[in-house]
């Protein structure tokens, strides 16, 4: 089924960085097929016509003609007589087409913030989880919840961080979409308001979209959260949850201070607000002091999502939600529409896993320390970025608005980078990319250096600064 988005939703959603003086088609088509690729327009969506369009943009009826013209050639769009245009991707094109690891002759994706696998610590745990398959081969495979042991290591967990859990109050899913996907199914409606970072994690704005509910940003300041700026939105927008990354934020890299946990999450309770903290990368601290306790731990009715993705390999599909038990059980019996339940043997493997988390943890702290430090190093005068104390990525911050462009001719040039507008709601974040630092140090390196080249082929060179760059968000 197909949707069809406004020339004014268009408009809103495109921004105004694509504007180039002598090149608007070329520009239109390009932020056009951001959008697509991004999936912040999904494939199959109509986009209005010619006629419509370029009164809402500003621009002539040809400029706008010459800028579908070439979406059609490189097949990102397709039009038929009398049904209008639709976007598509062609092949090879989109996320399917990034690079399959670091540093390989097919180029560099630091569109994924990711880890390889901790070896050996990793195979070792596949070995003894591969040992106790037999234990389960005689029953039917499939446990809604989750395997008991490992809800309860998943629970303990959780209480020696300061939050005490038990089993029934644990979800096994696969990976932390498939949580933000069910907790949206059950828990909103079309139509509803759900309040998100600004920035916010593109997975979970995607995901709000596919819910059919309407994403009410709160701006992220220099400082990190504003609660009263929460508290307002909670009462005034009336929505039905807020979801926040409270640790090593996705992408800024910032965490909500401990004495701003209990203020926020009870003014969403105050509120009748269902607070969700998506805790992805709460574990993965480089240095710095510990983080703070999980929101969790100030108000019984937060909700927690959580997954070992990026704590330990992305190939390992185990996500969480931690919750009320009669909530765990309601969103059990929603899950058993999706897929029924999470495989064996990857619940062995994490079970393995968790018993030597410590070591795990560690692992990845020894890897994402030197990467960090070279990307900042890398970074050219007049690029600023916040060093995060964790987490997996810099929020960069350019000299001009210029995000969409250049992740556009960096992706010809084999260098796939993710632009700050695919996290923002309305087209916002022109000026920032993100750039993770997971690859080695050196490509890291090379990556930057060619990104600021390009750079300066669309007029953001670091001298042409228009305005300061504070470390803001």
């Amino acid at each position: 089924m197909s949707t069809t988005v406004a020339p004014s939703t268009l408009v809103t959603t495109l921004g105004d960085g694509w504007r180039r003086p002598r090149a608007e088609a070329q520009g239109l088509a390009d932020a056009i097929r951001a959008l697509v690729v991004d999936g912040r327009l999904a494939v199959r969506t109509r986009i209005p016509s010619e006629r419509a369009l370029a009164p809402a943009l500003g621009l002539s009826r040809g400029t706008v003609s010459r800028a579908y013209d070439r979406l059609r050639e490189d097949g990102y769009l397709v039009s038929a007589r009398g049904a209008g245009s639709w976007l598509t991707l062609p092949a090879g094109a989109g996320p399917a087409a990034a690079p399959s690891t670091f540093g390989t002759d097919r180029g560099l994706d630091l569109t994924t913030a990711a880890l390889p696998a901790p070896e050996p610590l990793f195979s070792e745990a596949a070995a003894k989880a591969a040992a106790q398959i037999t234990r389960h081969t005689p029953g039917f495979g499939f446990v809604a919840q989750g395997l008991g042991p490992l809800r309860e290591a998943i629970a303990d967990r959780y209480t020696q961080r300061g939050a005490p859990t038990t089993a029934d109050q644990i979800l096994v899913t696969n990976g932390a979409q498939q949580a933000m996907h069910l907790l949206l199914t059950l828990l909103v409606t079309p139509g509803d308001r759900v309040l998100v970072d600004a920035p916010a994690y593109p997975r979970t704005l995607s995901a709000i979209r596919a819910a059919r509910a309407r994403a009410v940003p709160v701006p992220l300041t220099p400082a990190g959260w504003d609660t009263g700026a929460w508290a307002q939105a909670a009462t005034a927008a009336a929505p039905r949850l807020a979801i926040t990354i409270p640790d090593y934020h996705n992408p800024t890299g910032l965490s909500l201070a401990d004495e701003a946990r209990p203020v926020l999450a009870q003014a969403c309770a105050r509120a009748g607000v269902i607070l969700v903290a998506d805790e992805t990368t709460a574990e993965l601290r480089i240095d710095g002091p510990s983080p703070p306790r999980p929101l969790a731990a100030h108000d019984h009715a937060v909700v927690t999502i959580g997954s070992m993705s990026k704590s330990a390999w992305g190939g390992l599909r185990i996500g969480w939600i931690r919750a009320a038990p009669h909530l765990i059980r309601e969103l059990a019996a929603v899950r058993a529409d999706h897929d029924i339940a999470t495989a064996v043997l990857e619940q062995l493997v994490a079970i393995e896993l968790l018993g030597r988390w410590e070591e795990t943890l560690e692992s990845r702290r020894a890897l994402l320390e030197p990467r960090r430090d070279a990307l900042l190093r890398a970074l050219p005068p007049g690029w600023s970025a916040r060093k995060p104390a964790g987490g997996l990525s810099l929020w960069v911050r350019l000299p001009a608005p210029v995000a969409t462009r250049l992740a556009a001719a960096a992706a010809r040039e084999r260098i796939l980078i993710t632009p700050g507008p695919s996290f923002s709601v309305d087209g916002t974040f022109e000026r920032h990319v993100r750039l993770p630092f997971c690859a080695p140090p050196e490509q890291l390196a090379n990556a930057v250096a060619m990104l600021h080249e390009l750079a300066g082929r669309l007029g953001a060179a670091s001298h042409e600064l228009t305005d300061p760059l504070p470390t803001a968000v």
